[in-house]
């Protein structure tokens, strides 16, 4: 049966003053990601060849700004809503919104996983967070075949910043650890 529809985009408004440092932090973060387009007013990378197969856009947007300064505000005065941000922080991060996407080995996988790591540590501006890697084998693991990455972009705000990379072993191949 051929599939009619495929994601071809995902779009974030983010507030206006964050632009540089997120463009900053995926350029460093995913540096295979084309960037094709870094404008004022919009910032585009591709996953591949085809555009109109797999990108990225981040927008600026001042309602982006202004939730983000009411969230951190209505925070302090209401602590149940300050739990909730905490607890969707803490959940298992497959089940908390997030977006995909398949890297070509698994060696360039924990490559992956080692530069968001010391992006962690090292730029802390960029606000990224490995938030759960999950290999074959782990008792967490939900196959024994796919290669999991959680990694948060806190710039992006409280929702919709994680990205999930995954890898998957070749037919047949065990999995390795």
């Amino acid at each position: 049966m051929e599939a009619r529809d495929a994601w071809n985009h995902q779009n974030y408004a983010v507030p206006p003053a964050r632009l540089a440092l997120i463009e900053a932090s995926i350029d460093a973060l995913f540096p295979c990601w084309v960037k094709f387009v870094s404008k004022p007013h919009l910032l585009g990378y591709r996953l591949n060849s085809d555009m109109h197969a797999g990108a990225l856009y981040f927008r600026p947007a001042a309602p982006a700004a202004a939730l983000q300064e009411a969230l951190s505000s209505l925070r302090l005065e209401h602590q149940d809503l300050d739990a909730s941000l905490r607890g969707l922080d803490r959940i298992d991060a497959d089940c908390n919104d997030h977006c995909g996407f398949m890297v070509h080995s698994i060696a360039e996988w924990e490559e992956r996983v080692e530069r968001a790591q010391q992006l962690e540590r090292e730029q802390p501006e960029f606000e990224i967070r490995v938030v759960d890697v999950l290999r074959p084998g782990d008792k967490r693991a939900l196959t024994d075949y796919l290669y999991q990455a959680f990694i948060r972009i806190g710039l992006l705000g409280p929702f919709r910043n994680t990205f999930e990379m995954q890898a998957r072993t070749a037919a047949g191949e065990p999995p390795r650890g």
